[in-house]
């Protein structure tokens, strides 16, 4: 089957028009404005969702580089803020005051894209994340896409991490080309359907919610469409520790056990491809004494990945299984070794 072929496909790897305003935005402190004053002022067509959690500054500069775009084609602007204090509020009752903003439920990052979703107005949804800088013409080239678009009703465009990476202690998404998965810094989708697919899975929680949302687009036919001109650039981060690598392996126990592994299996099935994934992480890396530490952050990882497995699979193993999921499996429509 065609979308069973796209869903297997997608776990192996994941602009309108907008009237004239009628009155001149309101400014920010340094007299450029991230957003009208009034959503009455203009016919909705897109939101900007951007999901933030304690990073008011890297926030600050994304706010900024959308500016001068926002100018030339206003639409809402949604800040769903997971913070635990109060400098991204300050921050963006300052400097941006027509940004709106809600307040994220602490739960992980796909909860918080939901958050801000949910009191979105556009027809399109544009998400990236606080840390990306948009280039210029990124806002543009979405609704350019969102225009001529007939039968696609999701968009992701091209990610670039910055500086060049040399060391494996640092890290950063990096999408060059078309994806049949979208990365979730950077993509775009009609508000429509992300109600109707109810969003991000927020038991994914710190990580894989992207690619488990798009192949459950993918499982419903869906395609995404590339839109190269829709660039970010994504600042470099370090790696977190050991533990905090490990815990990222937790979501693939929960999708593995949706599309219906075996507890008893599982493990050596899930051991097996973190293995390989730690593996491949050297590929082509050149011999230095940062990649040397990086091996031995890499080892912790996996012994606290053999640490918590156990835990995971108590605590997931009779938990609810997603329905999607549950009737892709009554089709024959999961991925081979489930996902891994």
């Amino acid at each position: 089957m065609k979308a069973a072929a796209s869903v297997r496909l997608a776990w192996l790897i994941s602009a309108g028009t907008t009237r004239p305003r009628k009155r001149p935005p309101a400014t920010c402190r340094h007299g450029r404005s991230p957003h009208r004053t009034d959503p009455t002022d203009l016919m909705i067509e897109a939101t900007l969702i951007i999901p933030t959690c304690n990073r008011p500054a890297d926030l600050e500069r994304c706010l900024r580089a959308l500016a001068p775009q926002l100018e030339l084609h206003p639409c809402e602007v949604i800040v769903s803020d997971d913070s635990r204090d109060q400098r991204t509020q300050a921050m963006l009752k300052a400097e941006f005051p027509s940004v709106k903003i809600t307040f994220g439920p602490r739960s992980g990052p796909g909860a918080n894209r939901n958050a801000g979703a949910r009191q979105a107005s556009g027809e399109w949804l544009i998400f990236i994340d606080d840390d990306v800088i948009p280039a210029p013409g990124f806002l543009s080239s979405y609704l350019s896409a969102f225009a001529t678009a007939k039968d696609t009703h999701v968009f992701h465009g091209l990610t670039v991490a910055t500086p060049e990476k040399n060391s494996l202690l640092w890290e950063a998404p990096e999408v060059l080309g078309p994806l049949p998965c979208f990365p979730s810094c950077n993509f775009a989708i009609r508000r429509e359907l992300y109600a109707k697919s109810e969003g991000f899975d927020e038991r994914f929680n710190p990580s894989f919610e992207d690619i488990e949302f798009s192949s459950r687009l993918q499982g419903q036919g869906e395609s995404c469409g590339f839109v190269a001109a829709a660039v970010v650039q994504h600042p470099l981060r370090p790696l977190p520790c050991a533990k905090k690598l490990a815990l990222r392996w937790e979501p693939r126990v929960i999708s593995a056990l949706d599309m219906g592994a075996s507890p008893a299996v599982l493990p050596l099935l899930l051991t097996k491809h973190v293995v390989l994934v730690i593996a491949s992480r050297f590929r082509g890396a050149r011999l230095c004494w940062d990649n040397c530490k990086a091996a031995l952050l890499f080892a912790g990882e996996f012994s606290w990945f053999l640490v918590l497995l156990p835990s995971w699979l108590q605590r997931h193993a009779k938990a609810k299984r997603s329905p999607f999921w549950e009737l892709q499996r009554s089709l024959g429509n999961t991925p081979l070794r489930y996902g891994l």
